[in-house]
């Protein structure tokens, strides 16, 4: 990958590097150490749906409490050294209520340094003049190689390894934070109060917004759910599903450090998000029919533009339209809804279909993909590219 020059990319890219390594093994991994410490397959299921409720409301809150005190970085050093003690302290909890208030309170802690840390991400990206797109493309190249490397290092050491891999970075993410050169404290605008972050978080254009963007995220969620034992059950092997999501990671990754900026600042907010929308009517229709073999690989590639499409059109709206001292509550807004409530909604609704209707469910996402292009028509009717009050 180029790598991004400069101290403040760099910075800013170490930190995206770190936090995105410990979601890389806590995605993927936290319900087999789940699984290892003897829950059932029930218990694992209502551990996750618990932990998806409280990324709603953690992810609401720990960052409109940073943007009321102007304390961002503080904010974030806060969050990732509980997270890191609450993961660790999972290693001698031996009873279910224990477990599921740690599960909470790690969910409440990662929860909030993912918003937290997009909004100082594209503040440093505006204030020292480097690419956004590349920077967090190293975010996405962090959570591909926790993927790779903790799969292949736990069958070596042990399930909890996948513990203190987290604790590591957490601890790599507080050790960056207080330095990360897009959380300085506003410069002549007071903080907001919860009034006026309110106020902002339901105004029409912006509620539009974040419909769009959750409704084009979430139609990922039947593959996401059902991806790989989709595909196990049409007989390919986990060497071959394992590659078809790298081919999914890799496409991400290539778009966002080659010509996704350009891409999106020629689009425009709106038009990305028309631009996600359609690729997705495409990839999810398409996936309907059951494909195998190499008609995979450009499904998978199409990632690019269903999934970060969307998320750099995201960060251009809220560079655009949000005011800087809101930048961490519409950041949390946009994670709550799109990557707790939709993507939980979209999940719900696959486990309901999936056992009746198999490869079919992929129509899940479609539908949310043009539900998405018609909220995106929407905001481009109620916002002409002004910055919103504040």
């Amino acid at each position: 990958m180029r790598p991004v020059a400069g101290p403040p990319a760099l910075h800013t890219s170490l930190f995206y590097a770190a936090f995105f390594l410990a979601v890389g093994a806590h995605l993927p991994f936290w319900p087999l150490w789940l699984a290892d410490w003897g829950l059932s397959a029930g218990e694992i299921g209502l551990y996750t749906a618990l932990g998806t409720a409280t990324r709603v409301v953690a992810g609401l809150a720990i960052p409109a409490v940073a943007d009321r005190l102007d304390a961002r970085r503080a904010t974030l050093v806060a969050s990732a050294i509980f997270g890191a003690v609450v993961v660790l302290a999972h290693l001698g909890i031996e009873t279910r209520p224990l477990l599921i208030a740690a599960t909470i309170a790690a969910g409440a802690a990662i929860a909030g340094i993912g918003p937290i840390g997009e909004a100082l991400g594209l503040a440093a990206s505006r204030a020292h003049g480097f690419s956004y797109a590349r920077a967090r493309a190293v975010g996405s190249a962090g959570f591909l190689a926790a993927n790779l490397a903790v799969g292949a290092l736990i069958p070596v050491l042990d399930i909890d390894f996948v513990l203190l891999w987290i604790v590591a970075c957490l601890v790599a993410v507080a050790l960056l934070a207080p330095g990360h050169p897009g959380g300085r404290r506003v410069q002549g605008q007071s903080p907001p109060d919860m009034r006026e972050i309110g106020r902002l978080l339901t105004r029409a254009p912006f509620a539009f917004f974040v419909a769009a963007v959750a409704l084009l995220q979430a139609s990922h969620a039947v593959f996401y759910a059902y991806g790989s034992v989709h595909w196990r059950a049409l007989g390919l092997g986990e060497g071959e599903i394992g590659a078809l999501w790298a081919v999914g990671v890799a496409a991400e990754i290539g778009f966002l450090v080659t010509f996704g900026t350009a891409l999106v600042a020629r689009l425009g907010p709106v038009r990305s998000l028309w631009l996600s929308g359609i690729a997705g009517l495409v990839r999810w229709g398409a996936m309907t029919l059951d494909p195998t073999g190499w008609a995979l690989v450009p499904l998978q590639a199409l990632h690019a533009v269903t999934f970060a499409v969307a998320h750099l059109g995201a960060m251009a709206f809220v560079a655009i339209a949000v005011p800087a001292r809101y930048g961490a509550s519409a950041q949390g807004a946009l994670s709550a809804v799109a990557g707790g409530l939709a993507l939980a909604l979209g999940m719900a609704l696959a486990a309901a279909l999936y056992p009746t209707l198999g490869g079919g469910t992929y129509a899940i996402g479609a539908v949310f993909s043009l539900l998405g292009i018609a909220a995106a028509l929407l905001l481009g009717r109620r916002w002409n590219g002004e910055r919103l009050p504040g």
